[in-house]
């Protein structure tokens, strides 16, 4: 895939996320208030304060083929438990374990703002397919680490690091 022709699409693929979080604006919960017991043992309050996440019963994603991004429209039609947009993630349910992977994208999207997310995530995928994109990578190393009950200390700084080190990559 030509990276150009990924660049030259984000923003339709900003606006339609935009246009997503906004059409969902009147269900979305504060993860403060979700009244999970382990999150905040791993995130801070104020990035709990500022995230939020909403309850589909399907999980949609962008009409990449449509925006001239077929390379990446196997991403369309997965079956996914949840997605992250920018500081909103919808799930298809109350796990807590998905909810922590979902909080890794948060910070993720909170470090490289759209424009770098997008593009790092888009390439991820081309370069090594869904699972072992760098960004979902850290994500499910993560998720592992909690679901085993370990000990991760600051959270958001590690994650922060990586997605410096992964935009490096990509250029």
């Amino acid at each position: 895939m030509d990276i150009n022709i990924l660049i030259a699409a984000l923003p339709s693929v900003n606006s339609w996320i935009d246009g997503y979080i906004a059409k969902h604006a009147n269900s979305k919960v504060r993860l403060s208030d979700a009244g999970f017991s382990r999150l905040p043992g791993y995130f801070s309050s104020q990035l709990l304060e500022s995230s939020y996440y909403v309850l589909v019963p399907r999980i949609e994603s962008p009409p990449l083929s449509d925006l001239g991004l077929g390379a990446l429209s196997f991403f369309e039609g997965g079956n996914y438990g949840g997605i992250t947009y920018k500081d909103t993630f919808f799930a298809t349910s109350r796990n807590e374990s998905l909810h922590f992977h979902e909080m890794i994208h948060i910070i993720q999207w909170n470090e490289l703002g759209p424009e770098k997310f997008l593009l790092a995530y888009g390439v991820g995928l081309v370069r090594f397919g869904y699972r072992n994109s760098p960004l979902e990578q850290i994500a499910y190393s993560m998720q592992a680490q909690f679901d085993a009950r370990q000990q991760l200390e600051d959270v958001e700084s590690i994650v922060r690091k990586h997605c410096r080190e992964v935009i490096q990559t990509i250029g």
